[in-house]
């Protein structure tokens, strides 16, 4: 997978998790790289996505937890930056 087709899956991913409120564990790793494998550089980037606004958990929460979360940013705001956050960890690690 080349450097833009990175890209493209993680602004997939964190536009997902604007518009839901939340990821799960399955959604994160699926997204991912495959040559990132090292559970500390997932951590990382699981840390990254919450600083994001973005809550990352096993299961998708209940329609009653949803409500109490704001959604502040709209799915297609992804920023480049973001992006770049996320893919930095690929790089530095």
């Amino acid at each position: 997978m080349n450097q833009e087709q990175q890209k493209s899956r993680l602004k997939e991913l964190i536009a997902r998790g604007k518009e839901q409120g939340y990821l799960t564990y399955a959604e994160v790793n699926d997204h991912l790289p495959a040559d990132i494998a090292d559970p500390e550089q997932i951590e990382d980037i699981i840390s990254m996505i919450n600083d994001m606004g973005i809550r990352v958990s096993e299961d998708a929460p209940e329609a009653e937890e949803l409500l109490l979360v704001e959604n502040e940013a709209a799915a297609d705001e992804v920023s480049a930056e973001e992006v770049a956050t996320v893919l930095a960890v690929d790089t530095e690690l």
